[in-house]
């Protein structure tokens, strides 16, 4: 291996700057190595890592080291074409005095160039040399090299010849590099090519892809840090800068990145898990006592609100993490305030899952995690105050730091929450899925909510627990209730996952709650769990069919002093009840609140600050009694509110049960004040009043949308509410636990009777859910295909997880007195805080903007920020008689009025 060798005169690196002193470029075997170093030091130490990519390449952990290693070492082989070279035509001239450039056309990313040179030069000669076969370098091989080569985040995915990227000397150089490399590597190419002949262990490398993808796009990115690996030209044996520089620095950048995982704590019981419980609840006993295998393991818990799932969940991970199966746990859940939510409460209790000498890592992940002040604030405060290194930032605060740096480093964190959506984008063809699969692998997924999903998004919860489980995961699910077919599913995808091509025996249990537990293997477990008497709850249930028998309702329970919430399907529909009940003489307008999703969000917070301090758990008699809060769904999770009487438009049983949850949802006295926990509710028996349709037993496809024109866009499926009514009528309500299977189990049944009048309604909700269903299975990657290029690969940002009507963010400005600002201008982000969610299809376009100094401040405005593209998402508004309005333009070219108040919200005319 001479130090003269050619393949020196390759830049990998380069400096933007030309005029920068010390080495202008790291030339690129130099970086190549660095990568693999990374590598090397990265499956070195996390053990677990390297036991599972052993496992799916199904060689021994040191051959599968070696292996990757290799080539990881040869990632950046597409850099050796002079079509990249040229980018930098001053490097390029430097190492070659006196060549020509021929080629200059750098219309193929690297990445792919290095599977094309592969493909077409290197492997014909490796299989000479080597006596390796030739189906494993040009085919099987290449399920290893597509993931290396894709580390940028997406598969290689185009072919041309060579010849019109690389000159000769190129192809030469790139050769005598891998020549070198692998011999100071020494893979074993022999034992390959005999274990390809078996074809089992050839498709094993497809899934194998999957975990590879990963770590080398971790590997990429920590060997790219030039704090680190400082510039180098000076050649050298490539063993002289293997050993002396690139593994030395190696172990820097590993330690510094705070990937490699903390040592979990050793078994502890529920209360020394988390000291406040004193009583555990029936679920969380289970979770603490029930056999632990040695194996990936499915959890699915179905209980009442008030049982303590979330805390069950973490016994399960702290149990599975004890006994070597994990390392960690994301909790993934269905928006981001609830997100929110759970970070607070993990702030408090993750350390106890972790030896009391480590410092773990705690992230959130959603896209607007920045607005989270107790976020921010962890990456300050990531260290304990008694270690210090110098003058110099503590390297856990260094760790944090880099983890939370984007959402898809994010989930490498020891413990990470977030939306389901950051665990989705592992299974979808978006870019950098591949990492997060990495930072899913060693950690229990935790996902609560799960029946709260559509069958879109529910198509992709499944196959990401496929992908979990075939990479030696465990998964936890937590629900207030699913149906049978749900939960076979959930539990049939994980089998799937294991391994097991059998379909599940039909799981039998009717009970509820209940804990379904799965080893992969066998019949799952059924777990009949008791409740206790705290949170055994009845509810009263009576209809009414007019809005005026509504309101008459709302001004008794005004009269009798109590919190009164009603909550309807759309926003103009609880716009137009607000109106009507603020124009009531009996009802004080200082009482009457509105809330929706149309709201800046900086507004927003402050009304849901504003909402918790009227009707939250700490709420007095003196704010509660009397007021009245018209609300959409925004109320139904993640904010801990508590009425004495909850009004509700018709929806389906489900959500009726999970807005009921707020309804006396905290033991208080008739007058509203709050008793001490244990004691029972003095306010009687809760009674939640439905506004829906006159009942019939012979209804048609227009039964519920006759009555809620808007509603019916949300709630399609007719045949769904007509049954929840049904049910209801005939029960007069429900006691949880008891009813919740039959409550569920009706409304859903896939084979009930449906009325001659709903069949072609239902055919067509049928159909809409298969489509959703086919759409999300179009989408999502097949664990056996391996990691290849397909046409849906995109940026995260631009593939879906969940469906639904596009929306786009407008941000609202003050057009007054010739000045613009933005709505909310305090604050550290303020673009953020003045922005509004739109349905797109509801929203016209802007009228166009004509006013010389108008168009001259947005350009002001749009110069703060690099967030925007065109002026449309901007809306200027200027005030006219209190109100803010801005002008639009509908599809038939009507102009309309845009309005906006902090009280009413955005409100379009037009819709």
């Amino acid at each position: 291996m001479a130090t003269g060798t050619e393949y020196f005169a390759y830049w990998g690196k380069a400096k933007q700057d030309k005029l920068v002193g010390g080495a202008r470029c790291h030339v690129l075997p130099y970086h190549c190595l660095d990568v693999a170093a990374v590598g090397q030091t990265l499956l070195s130490r996390h053990l677990v890592l390297l036991q599972r990519l052993s496992q799916q390449m199904q060689l021994s952990q040191q051959q599968a080291l070696t292996w990757m290693v290799f080539l990881l070492g040869i990632h950046d082989l597409g850099k050796f074409a002079e079509t990249f070279q040229q980018i930098r035509l001053d490097l390029r001239q430097q190492f070659w005095p006196g060549v020509p450039i021929k080629r200059t056309n750098y219309s193929i990313r690297h990445d792919t160039l290095g599977a094309m040179l592969w493909q077409q030069f290197v492997c014909e000669q490796l299989v000479t040399e080597h006596e390796a076969g030739t189906n494993f370098v040009s085919d099987s091989m290449c399920y290893w090299l597509n993931p290396v080569f894709g580390h940028h985040g997406w598969p290689p995915s185009k072919q041309e010849p060579i010849k019109f990227h690389f000159a000769q000397q190129d192809q030469n150089a790139a050769l005598a590099f891998v020549r070198d490399w692998q011999a100071l590597v020494q893979p074993d190419w022999l034992q390959a090519t005999a274990l390809d002949a078996q074809r089992s262990w050839r498709q094993q490398q497809k899934k194998a892809s999957w975990l590879m993808a990963g770590v080398a796009v971790l590997a990429d990115w920590l060997g790219s840090n030039q704090d680190i690996f400082r510039y180098c030209q000076e050649p050298m044996a490539l063993e002289e800068y293997w050993i002396e520089h690139a593994l030395p620095k190696a172990e820097r950048a590993v330690e510094e990145s705070g990937v490699l995982p903390k040592q979990s704590q050793n078994q502890q019981t529920l209360g020394e898990l988390f000291p406040v419980i004193n009583d555990p609840t029936p679920l969380q006993q289970q979770c603490e006592e029930m056999a632990i295998g040695e194996e990936p393991q499915l959890f699915i818990l179905e209980d009442v609100t008030g049982a303590g799932k979330t805390e069950a969940a973490l016994m399960l991970a702290h149990r599975l993490m004890s006994v070597g199966l994990a390392q960690g746990l994301y909790v993934g859940l269905p928006t981001m305030a609830t997100a929110n939510a759970m970070y607070e409460r993990m702030s408090k209790a993750y350390r106890a899952l972790y030896r009391n000498e480590e410092t773990p890592s705690l992230v959130l992940s959603h896209s607007a995690r920045h607005l989270s002040e107790l976020f921010q604030q962890s990456l300050l405060n990531a260290q304990p105050d008694n270690q210090h290194y110098a003058n110099e930032e503590n390297i856990s605060a260094q760790c944090n730091r880099w983890l939370a740096d984007n959402r898809k480093k994010a989930l490498l964190a020891d413990v990470g929450v977030g939306t389901i959506d950051q665990a989705l984008l592992g299974i979808v063809p978006a870019r950098h899925q591949s990492l997060r699969l990495l930072g899913l692998l060693n950690k229990v997924l935790i996902l609560d909510e799960v029946h709260a999903y559509d069958a879109y998004t529910s198509e992709l919860l499944k196959r990401l627990i496929e992908f979990h489980a075939a990479l030696g995961g465990s998964v936890v699910l937590l629900s207030a209730t699913l149906t049978k077919a749900q939960r076979q599913g959930l539990v049939q995808s994980f089998q799937q996952g294991r391994g097991i091509e059998e379909k599940v025996t039909e799981l039998k249990s009717e009970h509820y709650p209940l804990l379904t537990h799965s080893t992969g293997d066998g019949q799952p477990g059924e777990y009949p769990l008791q409740t206790r008497d705290l949170v055994r709850r009845k509810v009263l249930v009576c209809f009414h069919h007019t809005t005026d028998e509504v309101f008459q309702a709302i001004e008794q329970a005004v009269v009798q002093g109590k919190s009164v919430c009603w909550i309807r399907n759309t926003v103009p529909d609880a716009r137009d009840a607000w109106a009507e009940l603020r124009d009531s003489a009996r009802l004080d307008s200082n009482k009457l609140h509105l809330f929706h999703s149309r709201y800046a969000l900086g507004d927003r917070i402050a009304i849901e600050q504003q909402m918790l301090e009227y009707f939250g758990p700490n709420s007095t008699p003196q704010f509660r009694q009397g007021r009245v809060l018209v609300a959409t769904q925004v109320v139904e999770q993640s904010l801990d509110l508590d009425f004495d009487l909850m009004i509700s438009d018709l929806a389906p049983i489900d959500l009726l049960i999970q807005r009921a949850g707020r309804l006396q949802r905290h033991a208080r006295t008739e007058k509203g004040e709050l008793l001490l926990r244990g004691e029972k509710d003095q306010r009687g028996t809760p009674r939640l009043r439905v506004l829906s349709p006159e009942w019939t037993n012979e209804p048609d496809q227009n039964w519920f949308k006759d009555s809620f024109a808007k509603a019916h866009h949300v709630y399609p499926d007719t045949l769904l509410l007509w049954r929840t009514t049904k049910i209801l009528a005939q029960k007069g309500g429900w006691r949880m636990p008891e009813d919740a299977r039959e409550l569920l189990e009706f409304v859903y049944d896939v084979e009930g009777k449906i009325p001659s009048g709903l069949e072609d309604a239902n055919l067509a909700a049928d159909g809409e859910n298969h489509a959703k269903r086919d759409s999300a299975q179009y989408l999502q990657m097949q664990l056996s295909s391996g990691y290849v290029a397909s046409p849906q690969w995109d940026e995260d940002v631009r593939i879906a997880t969940r469906l639904g009507e596009e929306t786009q963010p407008l941000y609202l400005a003050r057009w007054q007195e010739g000045e613009l600002s933005l709505w909310i201008s305090e604050g550290k982000y303020p673009w953020d805080l003045s922005s509004v969610q739109v349905n797109k299809k509801q929203i016209a376009k802007l009228a166009e903007i004509d006013e010389p100094l108008l168009l001259e401040k947005l350009d002001q405005l749009r110069e703060q920020t690099r967030l925007f593209n065109d002026y449309s998402l901007i809306v200027p508004l200027s005030e006219s008689e209190g109100v803010w309005q801005a002008r639009a333009i509908t599809d038939d070219g009507k102009s309309v009025a845009l309005s906006y108040s902090p009280k009413l919200g955005l409100e379009l005319l037009f819709e």
